[in-house]
Order: C-alpha cells, then structure tokens, then sequence
C-alpha cells in the first residue's frame, strides 16, 4: 500500500538496515508471513527487553543505540521503537502511537490508575506501537507495558498474568489511554529551537529562544486530569 511506505523508511532514532535489519533476521528466522514475523518480533521484544524506570520521560527511542549496547533496557519509547524498527527492516510498516493514559486499567495499576474516576495524568505520558499487516490493517501493539508490569509486580515471563497480559497486547490496545500522534523526528511549524523533534509525546514551548523543560510539569507549568463519565 503506497500510503503505508512512509511507515517502512528509516529516522535518525529508527535505522532499518546494520544491527537493526540483523537482528530482526535473527529473530524472525525462518518464520513466514508477515503476521508470525511481526508476532515474533513482538514477543522478543516484550520477553527480552527490561523497563529502566531510572531513564528520564518515556525514553529517546534510539534504536540502533540499544541494540548495539546490548543493553536491552528502557522505557516505553525506547521498547516499542524497537519494536518498530525490528518491523520496518524486515518490510512490516511499523509506527509509534504518543499519547496519555487517563484511567484505570483492568489488569494492572502499572498500566493505568484513578482514585473515584479521576486521574492526575501530567506524568502519564505513554508511547505505544502498531503495524499493518495486509488483510487485517493496522494492529495495535505494546510490548513495553508487558516490561512495566512485568517490573512493576515484580513477575517472570512465565507467570499467568504476564502471559495474559503479553498476549493481550498483541492485538489490543486497553483503552485507559488516548493516542495523540506518531510523529517522529519532524520539524514543527513555525521551525522552533529544538529541531528536529524527536517525537511529539510531551508539550512544547519555548520563551525567548529556550527550550522549556517538558518532562517537568511543574517547572513547564501543565497539568492533566483526567474524569471518567458514568
């Protein structure tokens, strides 16, 4: 599909070719079609990758930089871009979802929470993933909540809730979270400072030529609530 190949093209965060394209080779093996090879990249990413919950907002997302440290950590930027690129190498379009959580989830706190149906959401930044696959459309992913969860309860990959939780997450999104854009290394409009962006997750602003610190509410001076309708 012409309209998806912007989907297939490397970034600066998000190479398709080197250790990315190898990897990728490596895990897909022989599988065929490209729903198993995405299943497959899918689950290597959710089993292998750590969260890193020392890394500041949601992660750069810089793919190759993971993948040739060997340390297969971060947050939810960095796993679900990895997920992307591993997709985009092997011809899978594949794209980040930046968005926000806004309310309690059904399997785990780690994947949402509210108190009486409100959430204060300023730091629930979420990055999320998906890839079209021919005859189903676009699919949504996220192997990095099955790391949060995993991380957060303190659970192996062998326990039945990450089961349920990494099975679930191939195929769904829970919808305790909007979605806002999947820019990705892009020039805003007016061309600002900071430039290009590497991705579009959190507010930006800048007063007299400087960047504001978005990953700090406070100090940025934002906050998000989040209430849910009965």
């Amino acid at each position: 599909d012409p309209a998806n190949l912007e989907f297939l093209k490397p970034t600066s965060h998000i190479p398709t070719d080197g250790v990315v394209r190898a990897k990728a080779l490596e895990i897909i093996g022989n599988t065929k079609g490209d729903l198993e090879r995405a299943k497959a990249i899918y689950t290597w990413v959710a089993n292998t990758m750590q969260r890193d919950n020392s890394i500041l907002g949601c992660g750069t997302g810089d793919v190759k930089a993971i993948l040739e440290s060997g340390k297969l950590v971060g947050k939810c930027t960095d796993i679900n871009s990895v997920f992307v690129g591993l997709c985009r190498s092997v011809g899978i379009p594949a794209r980040e979802i930046f968005g926000i959580r806004v309310g309690q989830s059904r399997f785990s706190d780690q994947m949402g929470s509210a108190k009486d149906g409100v959430a204060k959401i300023s730091g629930g930044q979420h990055c999320r993933a998906e890839s079209y696959l021919k005859g189903y459309g676009w699919i949504p992913v996220d192997p990095a909540d099955v790391t949060k969860v995993r991380l957060g309860e303190k659970l192996t990959n062998d326990d039945a809730k990450i089961k349920a939780v990494r099975d679930y997450c191939f195929g769904n999104w829970e919808m305790c979270w909007i979605g806002f854009n999947y820019g990705r290394d892009f020039i805003l409009k007016p061309t600002p400072e900071q430039t290009p962006l590497n991705n579009f997750g959190y507010p930006y602003a800048e007063v007299d030529g400087n960047t504001q610190n978005y990953y700090s509410p406070k100090e940025f001076s934002y906050d998000y609530v989040s209430t849910e309708l009965k």
